[in-house]
C-alpha cells in the first residue's frame, strides 16, 4: 500500500497570506476566489482545487454546481464538463448520506481512494482518477453554502494537522469574502432601488430607541453616508411639528391594534438645516416578537415633492380662475369650509361685486379687451385686501371677497373702499393684436354684503349668506349702481321708492 504523503504546511500558510490579499484586493469576488484556488493547488501541488455550490438539499439527492476551478494541468480540467453543471448527487450511498449530514454540520472529509470501502463513492473517485481528496464546507451565516475541495491525481495526499487547518481557514476566507459580497450586492440593489424610487430606508427599535437608517436617508436629511449614529429625537426633529404630531398619533394607532393593520402611510414635511422643507411618503410596518409583542418598526422615507407639486397643479386648475389667477366659486366654497371649521366666533362677511354695465364693453371693444379688462380688475382689488382676505371669480364679471375679523361697520368700509378703487381711476387696456389701443376705461362695480353666520351646517351658512349678499347686490343694482349695500339694510332700501344715500349700516347689523 502507497505510503501518503504531507502537504507543506508553511507553503500553504503563505499561499493563503498572498490569496487572502487576493480576496480583498479584487475587483469582482470571483477574481479573488479564483487567486485564493490558485496560490492553494500551486503550494499544495494537488492537481485540482475546486469549488462546489449547494443549490438545493432534497430527501433524495443534494444538487449543486461546480463553480470554481484551478487545475494544474489541461487534462485535469472539470469545470467545462456538461456533467459537473447543476448536477444532483443521489443518496445511494450510505457513506455519501453520511458524508454531506457532516458538512452540514461544518466537519471536513479526508480521502485515500485505495483505503476506501467498496462503494459507489469510491468508483467515483477511481473514475476520475482520484488518488486522494479532501472536502471542507464553505459555512456563511451558520449554513453549509458549498465545498471546498482538492483532488489529486497523481499523490496520495493526507491532509491533516497543519495542513488540514490551512484549508479549513481559506474556507472560513472564501466564506466572509462571499458575505461581504453579498452585502455588497444587497447595498447596491438597496442604493438602484433607492435612486429609482428616490427613497430611503429605516428601523427603529421600540425597546431600545435605536435607529437604523440607509445611507440614501442620511443623505436626504443632510448627513455623510457613513455617519455612525442618528439618534431617534434628532431623526424625528428634522420632521415639521405639525406632521410629528400626526405621526405619533398613528404609531400610537398602530401599536395600540385600533388599527385594522399593522401598517400605515403618511405624507410628512422633512427639512434640512438651511433647505426649504420637501414632502414625502413614510411607509410604516410595526414587527412583533415572537410573544406578540411590538419590537420593531420599520420602512421607507419616499419623496413625493413632485407629486404634491403636481397635486398643486391640478388644485390650482380646479379652485383658481384660468383668466385672473384668483380663486374660484369652488376654490371660495373649499376656503370657506376650511376657514369656518377653525373658527366658529370669528366674525366674517361675505362682499358680492359686480362690474356695471359690463355688456357695453364688450361690445364697443371686443370680448378680447373684455377679458383684459377683468384681468385689471381683479388685480386692482387684490391690492385693496389684506393677505387673510379672499377674492374669488364667481363667473363673467361677477367676484366675491371674504372677509374676517372685521364688524358690520369695517366691513362697509371696506367694500366702499373697493367700490372707489374701481371708480376713480380710469383702466388702461393694453394694445390687442391687429386693434388699436383703446382709450382709458371708466367703469364702476356695485357690491352686496352679508354677514356669514357658521354654525353646524356649513353648507347652509355659506348659501345663506350667498343669497343675502345677491340680493344687497341687486338692491345696489336697482338703485342706481356704482354703490354697496349690506343686508337686510339693501330689503328696506328695495322697499322705498327713493335711492338710499351711500352711508354705512349701523353697527349692529343684521340685529
Amino acid at each position: 500500500m502507497t505510503v501518503p504523503i504531507q502537504p507543506d504546511a508553511m507553503r500553504l500558510l503563505a499561499a493563503l497570506a498572498k490569496g487572502s490579499r487576493a480576496l480583498m484586493k479584487g475587483r469582482f469576488w470571483g477574481d479573488g476566489v479564483d487567486a485564493l484556488l490558485g496560490e492553494i493547488g500551486r503550494a499544495s501541488g494537488a492537481s485540482r482545487v475546486w469549488i462546489f455550490q449547494l443549490l438545493e438539499l432534497q430527501d433524495e439527492a443534494v444538487i449543486q454546481d461546480y463553480v470554481f476551478e484551478w487545475a494544474a494541468k489541461p487534462r485535469y480540467r472539470q469545470l467545462t464538463q456538461k456533467r459537473f453543471r447543476f448536477f444532483a448527487s443521489v443518496f445511494d450511498d450510505p457513506t455519501y448520506r453520511h458524508m454531506v449530514a457532516e458538512r452540514q454540520r461544518g466537519m471536513s472529509q479526508r480521502f485515500i481512494t485505495e483505503r476506501m470501502a467498496p462503494g459507489p463513492l469510491r468508483e467515483n473517485l477511481e473514475s476520475q482518477q482520484i488518488l486522494s481528496m479532501i472536502t471542507v464546507p464553505i459555512m456563511v451565516d451558520g449554513r453549509w453554502w458549498g465545498t471546498l475541495g482538492i483532488d489529486d491525481c497523481e499523490r496520495p495526499l493526507d491532509w491533516e494537522g497543519a495542513g488540514l487547518d490551512a484549508l479549513v481557514i481559506a474556507a472560513e476566507l472564501i466564506a466572509s469574502s462571499l458575505y461581504r459580497h453579498q452585502l455588497a450586492s444587497r447595498r447596491r440593489q438597496f442604493e438602484l432601488f433607492q435612486q429609482v424610487a428616490e427613497c430611503g430606508i429605516w428601523e427603529i427599535d421600540l425597546h431600545s430607541g435605536s435607529t437604523w437608517c440607509s445611507r440614501a436617508l442620511l443623505r436626504t436629511l443632510g448627513y455623510p453616508d457613513d455617519y455612525a449614529r442618528l439618534p431617534l429625537r434628532r431623526l424625528l426633529a428634522h420632521m415639521l411639528r405639525a406632521d410629528r404630531r400626526r405621526l405619533w398619533k398613528r404609531m400610537r394607532q398602530c401599536l395600540n391594534g385600533s388599527d385594522a393593520g399593522q401598517s400605515f402611510r403618511l405624507d410628512v414635511r422633512l427639512q434640512r438645516p438651511g433647505t426649504p422643507a420637501r414632502w414625502h411618503e413614510l411607509v410604516a410596518e410595526l414587527a412583533c416578537d415572537t410573544s406578540g409583542r411590538p419590537s420593531v418598526i420599520s420602512g421607507l422615507v419616499i419623496d413625493i415633492s413632485r407629486r404634491k407639486q403636481g397635486e398643486e397643479r391640478a388644485m390650482l386648475a380646479a379652485e383658481y380662475d384660468e383668466l385672473t389667477g384668483v380663486m374660484n366659486r369652488r376654490g371660495l366654497t373649499r376656503h370657506l369650509q376650511t376657514t369656518l371649521k377653525r373658527s366658529s366666533t370669528t366674525l366674517c362677511h361675505l362682499l358680492m361685486l359686480d362690474i356695471d354695465h359690463f355688456k357695453q364693453i364688450n361690445d364697443r371693444y371686443g370680448h378680447p379687451a373684455g377679458d383684459a379688462l377683468l384681468k385689471l380688475v381683479a388685480t386692482r382689488l387684490d391690492n385693496e385686501l389684506r393677505g387673510q382676505d379672499v377674492l374669488a371669480r364667481m363667473g363673467g364679471e361677477e367676484f366675491a371677497v371674504f372677509v374676517s375679523g372685521l364688524d358690520d361697520a369695517l366691513a362697509w368700509l371696506l367694500g366702499e373702499r373697493l367700490r372707489a378703487s374701481i371708480a376713480d381711476t380710469p383702466f388702461s387696456l393694453p394694445p390687442l393684436a391687429g386693434m388699436a389701443a383703446a382709450p382709458p376705461v371708466t367703469i364702476t362695480i356695485s357690491i352686496g354684503i352679508a354677514r356669514l353666520i357658521p354654525g353646524e351646517d356649513l353648507e347652509h351658512a355659506q348659501s345663506l349668506a350667498s343669497t343675502q349678499a345677491d340680493q344687497a347686490l341687486y338692491a345696489a343694482k336697482r338703485t342706481g349702481r356704482n354703490r354697496v349695500m349690506a343686508y337686510p339694510q339693501a330689503t328696506l332700501a328695495m322697499q322705498q321708492a327713493t335711492p338710499p344715500p351711500v352711508s354705512p349700516p349701523s353697527d349692529r347689523g343684521s340685529d
